[in-house]
């Protein structure tokens, strides 16, 4: 059933490929006809050859009695052949009955029999366009309301060609939210709150999440979880397919029939691949989802970004440049008057341009190291660390800055930014004397360590309100981390520093890796 199902589905013509099969289907159904017609001229042949054998061995006999008694009467031989002209004739007719009560029952049987065939491959043929439309729904859409329900009618179909209509199918699908077990798509599923509080002793629910396998339950009104709906109470048989993928799981597919049946392999079969459907759909629509929040994360930092540096260049070489221009006026007419401090006014504002520079330079840095690009890593993290050191009383020393070169440029890059983001937070946070930064190789791991001698904090009581106080600062690092299969670890406490430290695995990012 699944692999006629399945060679539909990848048809390039799906449509025109159930059409032809439901042809001949017709043509099926028609052919007891066709075939009982050949056993009626089969019969009429035979019933005829029977019958000309009889006459002939009736003459044969005739012939042969007379030749045989003459000299005796007719009253004397004509019984006898008159007999064996009756038993002939009675072989005749017991002949033609055997053969028109065989007829009759091959014509029973065959009718029957191809009946059934054809109600069954009707029936799959049903399943199959049913499937057909789900998986269209998978494709065309990512509304996964619709191809939940979509799954109900698979399921539906599939008990209504075992003889039970559909006002006596239950059908549901409960997805997790918030830990809890919530209805989300069903058919005649009632549910007063419409979610579930999974305890162990939930019963067939339970079973199918914990052991990974469809539960089939045959007094659904007794189990503690089915039992909470009303319609499933009133079932005779349930089964409950649990949707996942891996070891993650998404909920459950519930499907029950107030009629007693017996879901065998086939249709056990069908309710998997309707719940592989169902699983594709919610990772498809869980993807679609995650890369709409990491599009409006990525659009927020972007915005962020572009406030943060329309900001620098305001309180920065803007101002610096109007205050060059004003003081460029002032020294115009200062010369005229008193050309000393007009010189004197002049060394000022030469310093002031040159502060304006090395602040838009490092700005441009910020926006593209091109030192990184062109030296490496090392000497990108130098170049910050200098920037720092003339701006800040901190000490900064890099240890180890030739284990960078193992790493591929693409992670090289993203490690710049996490370890430019945690200079910067301990540059503006931790009141700290001395920065260091060490890199250095551990098995098959680069590992990248920032640790400084500040203040420190409470971990938990930062990170649990990032949200609240708009900082990302950490999560950036994280989520870069990720970018290139590594991970980050923060370590501090009030009054004794805080240490970052980042692990790349190099069979993933390192120089050589495939």
């Amino acid at each position: 059933m699944q692999n006629s199902a399945n060679l539909m589905l990848s048809s390039k013509h799906p449509n025109r490929k159930l059409k032809k099969q439901t042809g001949s289907l017709d043509k099926l159904r028609a052919l007891p006809a066709t075939i009982i017609g050949r056993q009626m001229r089969a019969w009429r042949l035979w019933s005829w050859v029977v019958l000309l054998l009889a006459l002939g061995g009736n003459i044969i006999a005739i012939q042969t009695y007379r030749g045989s008694m003459q000299g005796q009467s007719q009253e004397e031989w004509l019984p006898e052949v008159i007999i064996s002209s009756l038993l002939i004739f009675i072989l005749f007719l017991l002949v033609y009955l055997i053969l028109g009560s065989r007829q009759r029952r091959m014509q029973f049987l065959l009718t029957n029999a191809i009946q059934d065939e054809y109600g069954y491959l009707r029936s799959a043929i049903k399943r199959a366009r049913a499937l057909q439309e789900m998986a269209k729904e998978l494709r065309a859409t990512l509304n996964l309301d619709r191809v939940l329900d979509s799954a109900l009618t698979v399921c539906t179909v599939g008990l209504q060609e075992m003889g039970i209509p559909e006002k006596h199918v239950v059908a549901g699908v409960l997805l997790y939210e918030d830990g809890r077990l919530a209805v989300v798509a069903h058919r005649r599923l009632h549910h007063g709150s419409r979610r579930i509080e999974l305890t162990e002793e939930t019963g067939a629910i339970g079973s199918a999440l914990s052991q990974a396998e469809p539960i089939v339950t045959t007094n659904p009104a007794d189990d503690p979880g089915l039992s909470m709906f009303e319609s499933l109470r009133r079932c005779q048989i349930a089964v409950t397919v649990p949707l996942r993928v891996g070891f993650q799981l998404f909920g459950v597919m519930l499907v029950g029939s107030e009629i007693k049946v017996h879901f065998d392999q086939e249709y056990m079969e069908l309710f998997h691949a309707v719940a592989d459907q169902a699983v594709i759909a919610l990772q498809n629509a869980q993807l679609y989802q995650n890369l709409e929040q990491e599009k409006h994360r990525l659009l927020e930092a972007e915005s962020e970004a572009r406030k943060e540096l329309a900001r620098d260049l305001h309180d920065g070489p803007t101002q610096s440049v109007s205050a060059i221009s004003m003081r460029i006026n002032f020294v115009r007419s200062l010369i005229t008057i008193d050309l000393e401090q007009a010189q004197k006014e002049l060394f000022e504002i030469e310093d002031l341009a040159k502060r304006t520079a090395k602040e838009i330079r490092g700005m441009l840095f910020t926006l593209r190291p091109l030192v990184l690009e062109t030296q490496g890593l090392a000497a990108a993290i130098e170049t910050v660390m200098e920037r720092i050191q003339d701006e800040e009383r901190i000490q900064l020393r890099l240890l180890g800055g030739e284990f960078a070169e193992i790493l591929n440029p693409k992670a090289q890059g993203v490690l710049f930014y996490i370890i430019e983001e945690a200079l910067n937070n301990a540059r503006k946070y931790s009141q700290a004397h001395t920065i260091e930064i060490r890199f250095w190789k551990e098995q098959n791991l680069f590992v990248a360590r920032v640790q400084d001698d500040g203040v420190g904090f409470d971990v938990d009581s930062v990170t649990g309100n990032y949200e609240s106080r708009g900082s990302l600062g950490m999560v950036n690092m994280r989520e870069r981390a990720e970018m290139i299969d590594g991970s980050i670890r923060l370590d501090s406490s009030p009054g004794r520093g805080t240490v970052i430290t980042v692990v790349v695995p190099l069979d993933k990012q390192g120089v050589h890796a495939g």
